[in-house]
């Protein structure tokens, strides 16, 4: 079965409501779903921050309806390579998501994204909607 790995941005555009998220859940909800720690942390870090209870609890219920998939040693290797590479390429990338596209690397599922700087990653099987 196909898997695929929901980046923070797909994450708050589903949360929003926004039509092009919605639409590519719908799609996929059969499928198997999962998101990275690094995520998680990020979806819940601002409502967290900021003091905005009700979003806190509706991402934490989003989340916890996912796999959540940890930073692991393979993913470590896995996210000095990518980083190794786009430097060699004179390319820059968040850190950040240097360690999201890692870890969906090595679960080998499609990153779900709107960001298309992932594209950039070889060999990551990137899901833009």
């Amino acid at each position: 079965m196909q898997s695929y790995c929901l980046e923070t941005t797909f994450i708050v555009d589903f949360l929003r409501g926004e039509k092009a998220a919605l639409e590519k859940y719908d799609s996929i909800k059969a499928l198997r779903l999962m998101t990275t720690s690094v995520v998680a942390w990020e979806i819940l870090r601002g409502p967290k921050l900021c003091g905005r209870a009700k979003e806190y609890d509706a991402a934490l219920r989003f989340l916890e309806q996912l796999d959540i998939l940890p930073f692991t040693l393979t993913a470590a290797r896995i996210a000095a390579e990518i980083e190794r590479d786009l430097e060699e390429k004179g390319q820059k990338i968040n850190l950040v998501d240097v360690l999201i596209a890692a870890t969906s690397l090595e679960a080998n599922a499609h990153l779900v994204t709107r960001d298309e700087n992932y594209r950039a990653i070889p060999g990551l099987n990137v899901t833009l909607y």
